[in-house]
């Protein structure tokens, strides 16, 4: 009966024109645009999840318009306009939003964040407030109330919320250190102590907090307390005489109580201290060295720490760099550096840095071995510091294995950069191309002197190279001329630069001027002729016949066979069998 009841109202309503909507007293409107605008938010919400910003937008716009107090389309917006950039027009949505529905966490949430962004620090504190009473089970708004409040160094508020906090989540050591550490900056001794002391019971095996104990009778200051401190920390240190705590409080109270020899037992003790955190030693020790450094201390305590501590296995170079460092900034001799630098590469081949100290070193030296000794590993390991691969190439260069150093220079080439050091850079491609041309291979010669030249066009040695290889060449005289001539106004009074200007001279068959300069070669030479002259003194030959004095070319063809030393022997003998060029 009654579902016949229900069938003939429903039929009554449509077939009379009035809509269940009207029957129910809701208009027709109402419900349309309800539906759109629910309809037009989510899909502003599948736009804006896809990543179409512009249309989540307009999308949004468009729900205020249907629903003016719309807390979700407010909400949308403002995190859009929050990545345009448009923050305070941002915050004033969620305020909106926040004022039309202040029982949304979400939108306080954001508006907190907004404020902490803009720096309103008194605006977040205010909304977190309330938050705090409107959603008591919410730990993160009390965790950040504590934030705000310790931003503001507000104790009291701090303190209040602290114990909110400790009531909903149950006592903490990390609750009870915070308040410790509170009231310690509030000067509140009691409080302190009275939060230390419960926490030293309830964790009677973590002697930190008997070692604190004694740190609050110490700053107490008077001769009472500090007799309590000090039993405290010889409490501490019965039970365990390697705590880190320990010991650091007991070196700090010798050092005010001006012990020094006990301060340095306690500091040694803590510094050489297996259990000690690494990055807490390289701190203090720092620390230590450093004021040594300022106040002028006697060097010998803090090498003697340094001894103790590197006679311990190390993991890593660390210390010993700060070994380095202290040593350099003393002006300690070399002598006494080198042993912790050799230590390092011990303990890390690759290091650059100990590796460069030791080089310069042997370099200044003019320790062969140690310099091969250094860069060969260097090299081997694939250190990419072009420096290992010069001197390397050097030593082969001096043993005369040609191939070995032009193949080094290479490699050192190869691992420059910006950042290198453009006369390294330079000796590098000028001690190729000398090489280059040693083993015939003259065009790569002349490619690596053109690369030179691009870093530094007046560079003697380069241009002098350049100029005679092209010379013996006969190629490109007129450059090899120029260039000559500037690496002699460069380098004036150079014998070598002098000889070549001399030689090109004369490959241009410019005999006259070519002779002045053999002449100026040969006076500022003197008596210092050794065999290395030899070639100077057989152009002066050379120079002498063309210009028409055979004798004196022949005498010169015979002091440079004396000299015993040529570029091509064989070819000086025949000059002087047949008596002509």
């Amino acid at each position: 009966m009654r579902k016949r009841f229900l069938l003939a109202f429903i039929t009554s309503v449509v077939f009379s024109g009035v809509s269940l909507g009207q029957s129910l007293g809701v208009s027709n409107s109402n419900i349309v645009s309800s539906s759109k605008y629910s309809y037009m938010l989510n899909e502003a919400e599948r736009q804006n999840a896809l990543g179409n910003y512009s249309g989540a937008f307009e999308l949004y716009r468009h729900c205020l318009k249907l629903n003016p107090k719309s807390g979700a389309a407010r909400y949308g917006l403002a995190n859009l306009l929050r990545y345009m950039r448009e923050d305070s027009l941002s915050t004033k949505y969620v305020e909106d939003a926040s004022s039309l529905y202040p029982d949304n966490y979400w939108y306080k949430d954001m508006l907190v964040k907004m404020y902490y962004n803009s720096r309103k620090v008194d605006d977040a504190q205010r909304v977190l407030e309330s938050m705090a009473e409107s959603f008591p089970e919410k730990s993160d708004v009390l965790m950040m109330l504590i934030d705000t409040y310790a931003q503001k160094q507000d104790y009291e508020n701090l303190i209040k919320t602290l114990d909110k906090l400790e009531v909903k989540e149950g006592k903490s050591e990390q609750l009870s250190m915070e308040k410790f550490r509170i009231y310690v900056q509030m000067k509140d001794e009691a409080s302190a102590f009275n939060e230390m002391s419960e926490l030293a019971k309830e964790y009677p095996n973590d002697l930190r907090y008997q070692v604190l104990i004694g740190d609050l009778y110490f700053d107490k200051g008077t001769e009472d307390s500090k007799r309590k401190a000090l039993s405290q920390y010889k409490s501490v240190e019965a039970k365990d005489s390697n705590n880190v705590s320990m010991m650091l409080s007991m070196s700090n109270y010798y050092q005010k109580e001006s012990n020094d020899s006990l301060c340095q037992h306690y500091i040694l003790r803590l510094v050489t201290n297996p259990t000690l955190d690494r990055k807490v030693r390289l701190q203090l020790v720092s620390s230590l060295m450093y004021e040594n450094l300022q106040s002028g201390g006697d060097s010998t305590k803090i090498l003697n720490m340094f001894e103790k501590i590197l006679s311990q296995p190390q993991e890593d170079v660390a210390m010993h760099e700060l070994c380095v460092r202290y040593m350099a900034s003393s002006k300690m001799s070399k002598e006494k550096l080198k042993p912790v630098l050799r230590q390092m590469i011990e303990i890390e081949p690759e290091s650059e840095l100990a590796r460069n100290q030791l080089l310069a070193y042997a370099v200044e030296e003019a320790d062969t071995a140690s310099i091969y000794s250094l860069c060969k590993p260097a090299c081997d390991y694939g250190i990419k510091d072009p420096v290992f691969y010069f001197y390397l190439g050097v030593v082969y260069y001096q043993q005369m294995e040609r191939e070995k150093a032009l193949e080094t220079f290479q490699k050192g080439i190869s691992c420059t950069d910006d950042r290198s050091s453009v006369e390294l850079i330079l000796r590098l491609h000028s001690l190729s191309g000398d090489l280059y041309h040693e083993l015939g291979q003259t065009e790569k010669a002349f490619q690596e002197y053109d690369s030179c030249l691009m870093y530094r066009p007046d560079d003697s040695y380069v241009l002098n190279n350049y100029a005679y290889y092209l010379s013996l060449q006969n190629k490109d005289l007129e450059r090899a001329a120029k260039m000559s001539y500037r690496a002699n106004q460069l380098e004036q009074d150079n014998p070598t630069n002098m000889d070549t200007y001399a030689w090109v001279l004369f490959k241009q068959k410019k005999y006259v001027e070519a002779r002045e300069y053999i002449d100026k070669t040969l006076q500022l030479l003197g008596d210092s002729l050794t065999s290395s002259s030899s070639t100077i003194v057989e152009h002066a030959g050379d120079i002498y016949y063309r210009c028409g004095d055979k004798a004196k070319a022949l005498d010169y063809w015979i002091k440079a066979s004396e000299l015993g030393k040529s570029e091509d022997i064989k070819a000086l003998e025949k000059k002087i069998k047949k008596r002509k060029l």
